[in-house]
């Protein structure tokens, strides 16, 4: 891995408080919350990263905001350490350190940066115009780092003994905290201890692949404008950012990493009973009754989910309190199903839910489109049993949170996981720093 140090761009004490001017990632804002933020200020992220007015404008309003000193650039390269505190899925509290720094940009079989989900083409679209107007990397990807030379946490929190440059709670309590390391031994001390490392990408694969596009197209710029080939141009500018992206690296084994389930609501199934849902799925599965009369459904489904061990599986809600576990009993109709796959895949509750359960049970192949079944989604267990209580679905399907490791495992073996696998957590906030891409990168 080559990571290097930027002259991050970041908003200036005069902006405002930093509350009111970051926000999460673009792709989980919908309409109301895009209101919601851009009217905090004036200077919100969003109004650039997510304009409602075009691209242009959204270049035009950056402009204007670096001219008025809004936002102001690093007066010299530097790492930023990024600190999250929470409270995680049991309710302890938890630290996850990263480091954002520009990774030098890979291609997926180069044997460097690993995706674990497919991408669509209108989003990268989106983000491909928006690169090319502002010419900036405005959020950070995230991705997951193994095969460290030493712990990147213990060598961060060493680093950051002083107050943070940057301090923000979010709504959810997140409390994000962040550090300007630019002494030149801790740099080559965090790039000694990454050269080594891999990356999984966890969230963020559009604005990777939308590098990538930007930087090929840099290159071919630069190759018309020279007369040069594209890769000797590419050659001579080897340090220009648009060779790098905007990432922060986030430590795979760190304790403080959550990942959460995201669970599942079966609906536009007026055709199909809850019995015969269940008795096509007995074909499978062993179905396991959970008792749930004078308790909460979904924390009696989520405990018994624990009882799976190592076999796959997922739970079933069709409403008025019946519960069952599915445990997958039928392991040479899944072998057959998943030719090619590795085991991790297999072993994923989530694969066999969308490759096994769902075609049997429903009848639904999630990949294709114009059933009129169709599947919604929710991070909260508790939301997606009372929408069956409310009728707004035939069953929800429950499940339990995907291991890291098993995101990493599948990646590195050429596989990308099915839809909605994973939901790290905390989101990482846009707005703390940006990269623009007109100089060098580096000390």
């Amino acid at each position: 891995m080559d990571v290097k140090p930027f002259r991050g761009l970041r908003y200036s004490t005069g902006a405002g408080a930093l509350r009111d001017l970051v926000a999460p990632p673009y792709d989980v804002i919908d309409a109301a919350e895009r209101q919601r933020l851009a009217a905090q200020s004036p200077y919100n992220i969003v109004r650039v990263d997510l304009p409602d007015d075009g691209y242009s404008q959204a270049a035009a309003r950056l402009k204007q905001w670096i001219d008025a000193g809004i936002l102001g650039r690093e007066a010299r390269p530097a790492f930023y350490a990024y600190r999250q505190t929470y409270r995680g899925p049991s309710g302890e509290a938890l630290v996850r350190w990263g480091l954002t720094g520009m990774v030098r940009l890979a291609a997926y079989g180069e044997g460097v940066v690993y995706p674990h989900e497919r991408t669509l083409a209108k989003p990268r679209e989106d983000r491909l115009q928006l690169l090319r107007a502002t010419r900036t990397h405005l959020s950070p990807v995230f991705g997951l780092h193994f095969g460290a030379a030493q712990p990147l946490d213990d060598l961060l929190a060493s680093a950051c003994q002083g107050p943070p440059a940057m301090a923000v709670d979010d709504r959810d309590g997140v409390e994000h905290r962040m550090w300007v390391l630019d002494d030149p031994d801790v740099v080559a001390a965090v790039q000694a201890a990454l050269a080594p490392a891999r990356i999984v990408i966890a969230d963020g694969h559009h604005r990777y692949e939308t590098a990538l596009a930007f930087r090929d197209e840099e290159r071919e710029r630069l190759a018309r404008a020279s007369g040069a080939a594209a890769a000797d141009a590419a050659g001579a500018a080897a340090d220009a950012a648009a060779n790098y992206v905007l990432m922060v690296l986030v430590d795979l084994a760190s304790r403080g990493l959550s990942v959460f389930a995201t669970h599942r609501i079966l609906r536009g199934t007026s055709d199909l009973t809850a019995d015969e849902l269940l008795r096509r799925l007995a074909g499978a599965f062993s179905l396991k009754p959970v008792e749930t009369a004078g308790r909460d459904a979904a924390a009696a489904l989520l405990s018994g989910l624990e009882g799976l061990g190592p076999d796959p599986g997922f739970g079933v809600y069709t409403g008025k309190g019946r519960g069952w576990v599915a445990r997958l009993t039928d392991r040479e109709a899944w072998h057959k199903a998943t030719v090619g796959k590795p085991d991790a895949w297999r072993a994923l509750d989530v694969a066999v839910l969308h490759g096994l359960a769902l075609p049997l049970g429903a009848g639904l192949d999630v990949a294709a489109q114009g059933s009129g079944v169709y599947l919604a989604y929710t991070r909260d267990a508790a939301e997606a049993v009372a929408a069956v209580d409310r009728g707004e679905g035939l069953a929800a399907f429950l499940l339990r949170p995907t291991p890291a490791e098993a995101v990493r495992d599948i990646a590195l073996a050429g596989h990308v996981m099915p839809q909605k696998s994973t939901y790290f957590y905390p989101k990482l906030l846009t707005g703390l720093v940006m990269a623009q891409l007109d100089t060098p990168v580096g000390l």
